[in-house]
């Protein structure tokens, strides 16, 4: 079990004022941006642990003691003549992240406070006996002044912390709450308190964990403290009672399962069945209902709570259950508001700063594609209709002429970003699937994709293998000429060109039609991700970017897009293929262009790299066709997924990975648009999710998807490395 928030973010009162934002990815995905050194956007608050989107002990404890060193090297803790009694830090949270920074605090002798609103490591003190603290991952190396290495038991674990609070005497304030974080200067806050005087402070450590509020009915009767509670503390509070549980989680179907033997339990559920259940909950939840040891009503809904009843809707019927206790377990929402009134930028959260920048990012793909190529890098003759750009001519000192038109310098931009970042990506991560997936675009893009035509015209002045070269990888209905008859042979030139090109419309149809089919059928959406120059370009320039692709059912839903795009691509190339060539027009410049190149590559850093891949691009949906036969899977060890989110945050295609590794299901192309990048299976700490069928034997680092030697080595995922693993840093936003 994960450390799912450390502490508690202030709930929102009833006079307190809801923050309004629009965000293009749940509100479990909006995080802080924070740089390397753990800083936010404002200078001075530092964000660590639960809260950055890594819900791990040993990461959250690691944080806590890099955070410290960093801000000590950033001179955050030099004071002038004028500090007023300020405190050094004030360290907001105190689980396991607040506690660390608080002993490396304690340590260099800096004034600090943790100010926590309940208890040290409260949500660990709210597990039900017995249950474990789990210190994943296993070969990251525990820096902390905490000894979280090793699987303790909840009583075992809360004797470690008790213990390290007491050792070091750490100065932690329980039972206050912070409100807000008021800036009145650089390095100037006032931390602001319920019931209290705020706390001056140099700086701040936001170390709050991801539960904030816990979510609410919103019925009659909820306001019943003494019965209606949001957390199971332990069973032996309950003793033949009437206990309505509410949720269908994993925390709702544990709950109901230690409190059925001793007390009369019905769980209500609002959907049909059950969903995101882990394998053994699934399971004992099931034997538990065939035995009838408790009662699920789904399709339900709490209508209102009196003292001795509960009314409940169940499938459009009105029921009364007698009831003593009403466990809501529905979850918590995440402490947004709390981030947003800090004046922090919050990923995933549109500003208009974000919007101005999107636009202007739209509008240069624009120019791009549809401009660039009237204008001219170097010097152009008297009535040229090339307009020139001066200041760029030293450039074509290095390279050929060719290049001097800005449409073609802008695709050896486009090749070189492809050759650069993914060789940078693949160091970075230093993981064999990274590797061959990079490798593999850089191969196919600088050879049949641009670098053989490139080359042919460079040194002979023209390519004659363009009617092989460029239906050699490029199929329909992505490459909407595959079946023109082109070149023909012109006067002078050899007949054999026209076989040639014959023979281009037959490898085109075959490449269609069967090798493409074929391939996906075995292989999956690869060729998305490894081979095609859009998904190149997305795989690595693009790389930075991949978590902020839509996610929900919105998003979803806008993928049925590419219904209208596949009869559209066969309707205007059965026209363009009778000579009528309008309709191939407008379409080539809309989808062809604007789609494909302006508006996806321009939205890159606001929607992520692949709006294109997801939303519009035939081919894709072409294989999504056959990939309902596809032996492509994605397969999840069952039991061992921690419920954190990092695969779903990563996933460009907005796939519910999570839900399904939850359930020990593996992900395909019967029900996903999978391209096989393998970002979730690198990112997940747990190492749970392989391609193709589990391995047998797995030994627990790297596995069958590490390369040799383990390759997932420390400095790949240290806690140095997460928040750049997480792309989350101020100077790799763009």
């Amino acid at each position: 079990m994960s450390l799912n928030g450390q502490a508690q973010a202030a709930p929102q009162t009833a006079t307190a004022k809801k923050k309004s934002y629009f965000a293009t990815v749940p509100p479990q995905e909006i995080l802080p941006i924070i740089d390397s050194g753990y800083e936010s956007s404002v200078k001075g608050i530092y964000v660590i642990g639960d809260v950055t989107g890594i819900p791990l002990v040993k990461i959250a404890a690691n944080h806590g003691a890099e955070v410290i060193d960093k801000m000590e090297r950033k001179k955050a803790f030099e004071r002038n003549s004028h500090d007023n009694g300020q405190l050094d830090v004030v360290i907001i949270g105190g689980g396991p992240a607040g506690l660390s920074a608080a002993i490396e605090a304690q340590k260099k002798g800096l004034k600090y406070v943790v100010l926590e609103r309940s208890h040290a490591v409260n949500t660990v003190r709210g597990f039900p006996p017995g249950k474990k603290v789990y210190s994943e991952p296993r070969f990251l190396q525990n820096n902390s002044g905490l000894e979280v290495e090793g699987d303790r038991e909840k009583s075992e674990f809360l004797e470690m912390v008790d213990q390290a609070i007491k050792q070091n005497d750490l100065k932690i304030k329980e039972g206050v709450e912070v409100k807000r974080i008021r800036k009145r200067g650089e390095h100037d806050f006032e931390v602001e308190v319920a019931d209290g005087s705020p706390f001056p402070a140099r700086n701040v450590i936001v170390a709050i964990g991801r539960q904030g509020e816990a979510r609410k009915l919103d019925v009659p009767g909820e306001d019943k403290a003494h019965k209606v509670v949001y957390r199971l503390h332990t069973p032996k509070d309950y003793a033949d009672n009437d206990v309505l549980i509410v949720g269908g989680g994993n925390s709702a179907i544990e709950a109901a399962l230690m409190l059925m033997d001793d007390n009369r339990v019905t769980l209500s559920y609002r959907r049909d069945e059950f969903f995101r259940l882990k394998q053994d909950n699934r399971e004992a939840i099931e034997a538990a209902i065939a035995e009838d040891k408790l009662t699920v009503l789904f399709e339900s809904n709490v209508q209102e709570i009196r003292e001795d009843e509960v009314d409940l809707q169940v499938k459009g019927e009105t029921q009364t259950l007698s009831n003593d206790y009403v466990l809501v377990l529905i979850g918590t929402l995440p402490p947004v508001d709390f981030l947003l009134d800090t004046g922090m930028e919050l990923d995933g959260v549109w500003t208009t700063k974000r919007v101005i920048y999107c636009a202007i990012g739209i509008l240069i793909g624009y120019f791009t594609y549809f401009q660039a190529k009237h204008f001219s890098l170097t010097p152009v003759p008297e009535g040229s209709d090339l307009t020139y750009v001066p200041g760029f001519s030293w450039i074509f000192n290095f390279l050929a002429d060719r290049f001097s038109n800005l449409y073609s310098f802008y695709y050896l931009l486009y090749f070189t970003g492809i050759l650069g970042f993914g060789l940078y990506w693949g160091w970075r991560y230093k993981h064999r699937l990274i590797w061959r997936r990079n490798l593999s675009n850089i191969f196919f893009n600088w050879t049949l994709w641009w670098g053989i035509p490139t080359l042919l015209v460079a040194l002979w002045g023209k390519n004659p293998w363009t009617p092989l070269l460029t239906r050699s990888l490029n199929a329909w209905p992505l490459n909407m000429t595959a079946f023109d008859l082109d070149p023909i042979a012109q006067p002078g030139e050899p007949s054999w060109w026209t076989a040639v090109a014959v023979f281009g419309v037959i490898w085109a149809v075959i490449l269609t039609f069967v090798i493409l089919p074929v391939f996906t059928l075995f292989f999956g959406k690869f060729y998305c991700s490894h081979v095609c120059s859009c998904g190149a370009l997305a795989e690595t320039v693009g790389g930075a970017f991949r978590h902020r692709g839509p996610k929900g059912d919105t998003s979803r839903w806008v993928e049925r897009f590419g219904y209208v795009v596949i009869p559209l691509a066969v309707l205007v190339t059965v026209l363009h293929l009778m000579g009528i060539d309008t309709p191939f027009g407008y379409y080539n410049s809309l989808v062809g262009t604007f789609f494909a190149g302006a508006l996806a590559i321009g939205v890159y850093p606001f929607l992520g790299q692949r709006v294109w891949c997801r939303y519009w691009c035939p081919l894709a949906f072409w294989m999504n066709f056959w990939g309902r036969w596809s032996r492509f899977k994605i397969s999840a060890e069952p039991g061992k997924c921690i419920d954190c989110n990092i695969c779903n945050q990563y996933c460009q295609m907005g796939i519910d990975i999570k839900s399904r590794a939850l359930q020990g299901q593996p992900v395909t192309l019967k029900d996903s648009p999978c391209v096989g990048c393998a970002e979730c299976i690198v990112r997940c700490p747990m190492e749970i999710l392989h391609l193709g069928e589990l391995p047998e034997n797995k030994p627990y680092r790297g596995g069958t998807d590490a390369g040799p030697g383990s390759t997932m080595t420390l400095p790949v995922l240290s806690t140095l490395d997460i928040p750049k693993m997480n792309d989350r840093s101020l100077e790799e936003r763009g």
